[in-house]
């Protein structure tokens, strides 16, 4: 495509002083950019311009939380995109079978079997050990949280 029937010139000096790549490159943005190929970009062209562009993005991050890809964000795919351990959270809850906010030694166990994880209870004991921060024979969420982060289980 020529770009000498769009309206617009190129200067001399920027002839000498760039690449003809990069100085095409340019002009071809120049060109898509200014939609009535009157050699000047207006204001409503570059809005237009720049919408689409972040349109794309958006439309990307829309698709990315919609985690189901039925085309509509619901409340809970929000809720996980605004709070990163919502998902953590609500496994924990779920673990937390007497709820008490605690993960306790025989609960432990349970996930442990639920998930046939190949662990004994000694080995388990010392899991944690290693995972109980405040040394209360207990799991907190966030000693939880730190236990993923460290060993990357959930």
């Amino acid at each position: 495509m020529s770009l000498e029937n769009f309206g617009f010139e190129v200067p001399e000096e920027a002839k000498e002083l760039l690449p003809p790549q990069k100085l095409e490159e340019i002009k071809q943005a120049f060109a898509q950019i200014d939609r009535n190929h009157d050699g000047k970009i207006e204001l409503q062209e570059y809005m237009d311009y720049l919408l689409n562009r972040e349109k794309e993005i958006f439309l990307k991050k829309f698709r990315y939380l919609d985690r189901d890809q039925d085309g509509v964000i619901e409340f809970e795919e929000f809720l996980i995109a605004a709070e990163p351990h919502y998902q953590l959270l609500k496994k924990f809850k779920e673990f937390d079978s007497d709820g008490n906010g605690l993960l306790s030694f025989e609960e432990a166990m349970q996930i442990a079997e639920r998930l046939a994880f190949p662990i004994d209870k000694d080995q388990l004991q010392k899991l944690i050990k290693l995972i109980d921060r405040d040394n209360d024979g207990q799991v907190t969420f966030n000693e939880y949280l730190g236990a993923i982060i460290r060993f990357g289980f959930q």
